[in-house]
């Protein structure tokens, strides 16, 4: 609460002397309406002059990307009502913009929309309103995954997303929340530092594996396969990838498993010491549960 007194030099006789009075009070709605508020203002005069208005804002959706708005008026002396109402969204492909307000003598709307789009070696991508330094975010069958600390930047259906206003010359940190992954998607790591220079697009790229989850319990000549050894997915070009550390009782457990395919196990160098594994997965429900087979693991043609 304020209150003024102003006194200025008689001009043509009118009364130079007024007194103000503002109050103004908000107050936070966490427990009806979470990250929002109503605000009232009070201002009057002595000559008569009284304005107030009252309005709500927030902000809403899981990420916060959504800002509100809503705010009604009233003054005397003939100006009579007026409002206004608002919102804007951000979002992984850009940012929309609506208003609306009015008063006795017009009414107005208005909207728009801001993005970006980058073209890369792997394709486009479009974002939010971009600064001159960017990272790009590569996260191959991860789709709608959250970047973390940029409101609504998500990866797109192909897994790429754009993150706006990086520092130059400095350790950026770009992750993405792991809980926001579909449940047939992981990752090495969930976390890439970037250095830009200025103006450049800098690539965080994210190892990325989509499959299921497996926990595979595995036997050669009748025995657990040894505890300690590796087994890993053969690529369609013969390379290994994707390897895990088979524990007790011949177990091993490996995610971003796709539904048929060949995991190369090895505990020694000598032949008698590799073998090999052709799996078809077994329908498990629900398609988020580890998979539990069991496989023979037969010797290497190698």
């Amino acid at each position: 609460m304020d209150y003024t007194y102003t006194q200025a030099p008689i001009y043509e006789g009118r009364n130079s002397k007024d007194q103000q009075l503002s109050f103004n009070v908000q107050v936070p709605l966490e427990k009806v309406l979470p990250n929002s508020w109503v605000r009232y203002n009070l201002n009057t005069s002595k000559k008569g002059n009284t304005t107030q208005d009252v309005s709500l804002s927030g902000t809403a959706l899981a990420d916060n990307n959504l800002n509100y708005n809503v705010q009604q008026g009233y003054a005397n002396q003939g100006i009579g009502t007026s409002g206004s109402a608002s919102a804007n969204y951000r979002g992984t492909y850009g940012e929309a913009r609506a208003g609306y307000n009015y008063d006795k003598n017009s009414q107005q709307v208005n909207y728009g929309f801001q993005g970006g789009i980058v073209a890369h070696p792997y394709g486009v991508t479009f974002s939010q309103e971009q600064g001159e330094t960017i990272a790009l975010v590569r996260a191959p069958g991860a789709a709608d995954a959250k970047v973390q600390n940029n409101t609504g930047v998500r990866t797109d259906w192909r897994g790429y997303a754009v993150v706006p206003y990086v520092s130059t010359y400095r350790k950026n940190r770009v992750a993405l929340d792991s809980e926001t992954l579909a449940d047939d998607v992981d990752i090495d790591t969930n976390t890439q530092t970037v250095i830009p220079t200025s103006g450049a697009v800098v690539l965080a790229n994210f190892k990325t594996r989509v499959g299921s989850r497996v926990l595979m319990t595995l036997t050669h000549q009748g025995k657990p396969v040894p505890f300690g050894a590796t087994a890993a997915l053969l690529q369609e070009d013969g390379a290994m990838d994707n390897s895990s550390i088979v524990g007790t009782d011949g177990q091993v457990y490996l995610s971003g498993v796709p539904e048929k395919g060949q995991l190369q196990v090895k505990w020694g160098d000598a032949a008698n010491q590799q073998c090999q594994v052709d799996f078809t997965l077994p329908k498990v429900d629900p398609p988020s549960s580890v998979a539990t087979p069991d496989f023979v693991c037969r010797l290497s043609d190698n």
